[in-house]
């Protein structure tokens, strides 16, 4: 992705509305009383800094307060310049910004949009007081599309007196959408979301009014699923560059160990499992020599004092699912030792067995065959919990509720608590507090050609003061060049 002479940046909130007019012309709340839906001052305050700083044009767009008719801004935002009442405005071929009508009380805005990323072949941005990222499939394309929506930057407004309106109170996002266009095609687009105060963190530097923004620090860093061995070496130095850029203290993993030569996907694919031996990929040994090299260059590069959480995941399974066939045994013989070796290891454990985890377990196993591993690398099982501010880092997503299989984000809010950073469906969303990251494999992998598609390399990052903020990768980049970054 070439940088474009003229980069132009966006930062997009929402507004409430917290009058209507009366019989008499007046503008009064909605049922009488004290307006609600103030502005945020501080927040606001925020993003007028960033932008001064990063050189971005604000847009506030209108949206209802707690009834329709509700559609005149607070007094102190209607003179404002930056409010956009238009229907529509492109910012790039990709992405454009339109004035979609959907209830602030919606528990998920995106509900029953996805039909109109089709109808104008672009993904949108539109605003609403949550803060919504929901992908949408693409045939044959290297990125999907998105429907992102950008949280408000007043304070709620609903009738709390019902369950809809108590339920929008409580889950209303202080937030915006910083959105750079790079060129007529590419774009990225970061979350921006407040804590209660107003202050919001961007790519590791927190704003806080118009004071001078200060680096905070980043609690942890989780990183898109690897897939070691089928990893996309762009994504890849992007993901090497974040590690140097935030200095995370804690790196989560997820599907380090691609499986590739134990998958039992293509057990019975003979012509892709002869071109793979061909290529030197069915090795099991190899692919764990390779995985603990590059932990050990993922240490070295994070530095001892970064802890590093391999995270039990589905790609993980492949491995005691191979090890109890007779695959190694029989047909795969090249892979009786490293076979004969791992089964050992298992039938050997002394643990109760609701305690093991045999995939995260023979995965360690198999890598220390080839040395030590690093220190500061610590190999999570299925059953381990691990909250940073409140949100479950240790889950990678492919589990679901009493046994069933891991869905999307509004299944995984459920499952998570409400708080979580998975990830498994290798698509980027945020849905309340759940967020999921996307991918550092390739894109284009066999078993994604021909069909809707909507993977993309993202991570995420978690900062000290307990904000997620979702970072893409695209064509390897994920900022921009600037004063503060």
């Amino acid at each position: 992705m070439k940088k474009a002479s003229r980069t132009k940046k966006y930062i997009i909130t929402a507004a409430q509305g917290c009058y209507c007019e009366n019989k008499d012309g007046n503008l009064e709340p909605f049922g009488g009383g004290r307006a609600k839906a103030l502005p945020h001052e501080n927040f606001i305050a925020g993003l007028e800094t960033i932008a001064g700083e990063r050189g971005a044009e604000t847009i506030i767009q209108p949206i209802a307060g707690k009834n329709k008719r509700e559609s005149f801004l607070h007094e102190s935002l209607q003179e404002r310049n930056d409010i956009f009442w238009g229907e529509l405005k492109i910012l790039n071929r990709n992405i454009q910004l339109r004035n979609i009508v959907v209830p602030a009380q919606n528990v998920d805005p995106t509900t029953g949009k996805k039909t109109l990323v089709s109808k104008y072949g672009s993904s949108l941005v539109f605003a609403h007081s949550k803060q919504r990222y929901l992908p949408v499939p693409v045939f044959n394309a290297d990125l999907p599309r998105y429907i992102y929506t950008t949280g408000a930057c007043t304070l709620p407004n609903y009738d709390v007196s019902n369950h809809r309106g108590d339920t929008a109170e409580r889950t209303h996002v202080i937030g915006a959408l910083i959105v750079e266009i790079v060129d007529e095609s590419c774009y990225n687009v970061r979350n921006l979301r407040a804590l209660k105060n107003g202050k919001f963190v961007d790519l590791g530097w927190e704003y806080d009014g118009d004071k001078a923004p200060r680096r905070i620090g980043v609690d942890s860093l989780v990183l898109g699923d690897t897939h070691w061995g089928d990893h996309d070496p762009e994504t890849n130095r992007a993901n090497y560059e974040m590690i140097k850029y935030f200095r995370p203290r804690r790196i989560f993993l997820h599907d380090f160990f691609n499986g590739s030569s134990v998958n039992h996907h293509q057990k019975d694919n003979y012509l892709e499992k002869i071109r793979e031996y061909n290529r030197g990929r069915l090795f099991l040994d190899t692919e764990l020599k390779e995985d603990r090299k590059e932990l050990i260059r993922l240490s070295r590069a994070a530095g001892s004092k970064t802890q590093i959480f391999v995270v039990s995941s589905n790609h993980a399974q492949f491995l005691p699912t191979y090890i109890n066939s007779d695959a190694w045994r029989k047909n795969n013989l090249w892979n009786a030792d490293i076979g004969a070796y791992l089964f050992q290891k298992g039938i050997t454990l002394a643990q109760e067995e609701k305690d093991i985890d045999d995939a995260s377990y023979l995965i360690e196993e198999g890598m220390k065959r080839h040395g030590p591993i690093p220190a500061n690398v610590q190999f999570l099982r299925l059953k381990d919990n691990m909250r940073r501010h409140g949100y479950q880092l240790a889950s990678h997503g492919h589990k679901g509720s009493h046994g069933s299989r891991g869905g999307g984000a509004k299944a995984r809010e459920i499952t998570g608590g409400g708080k979580s950073i998975t990830a498994h469906s290798h698509c980027m969303e945020i849905y309340g507090d759940t967020n999921i990251v996307g991918t550092s494999s390739q894109l284009n992998l066999p078993y994604t050609l021909g069909g809707g598609s909507a993977w993309i390399a993202a991570n995420a990052v978690l900062y000290d003061n307990g904000i997620v903020q979702m970072i893409p990768i695209i064509n390897g980049h994920w900022r921009l060049q600037g004063k503060y970054l």
